[in-house]
């Protein structure tokens, strides 16, 4: 597998290019930022103020923000995060550490704040998960009220200096039209070391208007279960489902939640960004909510389903389902599978890997057609016996390859996330741990792509995504449809 890479936006980096000049320049302690164009909409003023004047000068030359973190972080393409995102660019220093909060965007559902650490703390990583880069100790209040937030999404930017986001729902809140945001950072960790300081930012934010919160009348019986959407919040943003289940199965519908379908009026699925709910077995009760990155203002409905099949085939051994993967313009015949095996690398063994073999179930038939990756642009892979993925374009970049393809709605986009390459000599490269997964180009079009690590593009390839089950005409356990209007 490949264990080198880059995966960060050109703009980013010719960006960060420019904040270090600045910094030599002025000799201070300047940080790597990201600016957006900044909505009238919302409205951010800081409370600390800007003590480096610099700093906000430097900031100024970079755009798109939360496009370092690539499409995939937010289940779709960030555009409207940019758009929509206020720039703070406020620092602060402790243990020689400077932390800048950098961006932020809220709503009646989602808050997000980028920053950005830098510190001698962050040498010598070895760069084979890069989510594992460093993590942060916080809390997190919003108009006094501690708050729970995802876990942070982190990035490198250069050897000490990293990028990350905190997200987290706001969905319970009821925010008024403006609130104090105050996040105290007490502690920087890598593995089993830690640094301990603060690094604290307090501020007010104008959230996004045009929230909307909605009860809808949606209830239906299944297995003597009443399953129940008691309230919508519908936001620029995001949208969060309030939802409660009661009865014989709900244990069932509970942990079905990983994996429920949720089409719009409009046809389109939408992926599940978070789930959150308690589940009491005794009392055969629970409630959760689920949270959609999307903008549903035009949708007049929503549908919430079980998924009827597995989102891809399958082999067994050991106890261990391995994917099967399907290559470009090979017919899908049964049990025509070529096992590939190797042992695995130092580097993925160090990442976590443990099993005795890297195992790949392939669909080879008689032969497989190796080409230059960007002549595959336009082939097809037949994914079952009646649907097929489009590999839409192949860009060739300093640092990684990225695959588009147009997928059929019937095909998971994450099974994407499982990609590999491989050459005429069967070696495979694929997604390393840590590395990007599926990004959302345009849900409306069926646009996915994936990124590697660089690899040498004067070689000839094949490309293999993962088979999935025969459409089934079996209909949904239940299906809850959700008025939005």
């Amino acid at each position: 597998m490949l264990i080198n890479s880059k995966a960060y936006e050109e703009a980013v980096l010719k960006g960060i290019t420019r904040a270090k000049t600045e910094m030599k320049q002025h000799k201070k302690p300047m940080k790597w930022k990201k600016t957006m164009s900044i909505a009238a909409s919302v409205g951010i003023v800081g409370i600390i103020g800007l003590s480096q004047p610099e700093v906000a000068k430097a900031l100024q030359g970079m755009t798109q923000s939360f496009n370092a973190f690539s499409a995939h972080l937010f289940g779709e393409p960030a555009g409207r995060f940019q758009e929509v995102a206020k720039m703070i660019g406020v620092s602060e220093v402790d243990e020689e550490t400077t932390i800048t909060l950098a961006e932020v965007v809220l709503d009646d559902n989602l808050l997000m704040m980028a920053l950005t650490v830098e510190s001698d703390f962050l040498a010598g990583y070895e760069k084979l998960n890069e989510n594992d880069f460093f993590n942060l100790d916080y809390y997190l209040f919003v108009n006094g009220k501690k708050t729970m937030a995802n876990s942070p999404k982190v990035r490198q930017i250069d050897e000490k200096t990293g990028a990350i986001i905190i997200e987290a729902s706001m969905g319970d809140l009821h925010l008024p039209d403006e609130v104090t945001i105050d996040l105290r950072i007490s502690q920087l960790t890598r593995g089993f070391e830690s640094l301990k300081g603060k690094w604290n930012f307090k501020f007010k934010a104008s959230k996004l208007l045009g929230g909307e919160r909605l009860n809808p009348d949606a209830t239906i019986e299944y297995e003597r279960t009443m399953i129940s959407a008691n309230q919508v919040v519908k936001s620029q943003l995001a949208n969060t489902i309030y939802m409660s289940v009661e009865g014989e199965s709900v244990d069932d519908v509970f942990y079905e939640l990983g994996d429920l379908v949720i089409k719009g009026s409009n046809e389109e699925l939408y992926n599940v960004d978070d789930v959150q709910g308690t589940f009491d077995s005794e009392k055969k009760e629970a409630t959760f909510k689920l949270r959609v990155n999307s903008n549903w203002s035009d949708l007049e409905w929503i549908e919430i389903y079980p998924r009827t099949t597995e989102p891809y085939c399958y082999i067994v051994k050991d106890n261990i389902h391995y994917q099967i993967y399907q290559t470009p313009n090979t017919q899908v015949i049964d049990d025509q599978y070529q096992a590939i095996t190797r042992k695995p690398t130092d580097q993925e063994l160090a990442s976590g890997f443990a099993l005795d073999e890297v195992i790949y179930y392939l669909n080879l038939q008689k032969s497989t057609e190796f080409k230059i990756l960007t002549e595959f642009i336009g082939e097809e892979i037949w994914v079952n016996s009646t649907e097929k993925v489009m590999i839409e374009d192949i860009e060739l970049m300093e640092d990684e390859v990225k695959i588009i393809f147009r997928l059929p709605d019937t095909y998971w986009p994450h099974n994407l996330s499982s990609l590999v390459l491989f050459d005429e000599e069967l070696n495979d490269y694929a997604r390393r741990e840590g590395q990007s997964v599926m990004a959302v180009e345009d849900q409306s079009q069926g646009l996915y792509s994936v990124r590697l690590d660089y690899i040498d593009t004067s070689k000839a390839y094949t490309i293999a995504i993962p088979l999935m089950p025969e459409l089934s005409e079996e209909a949904p356990a239940w299906s809850l449809r959700i008025p939005l209007k």
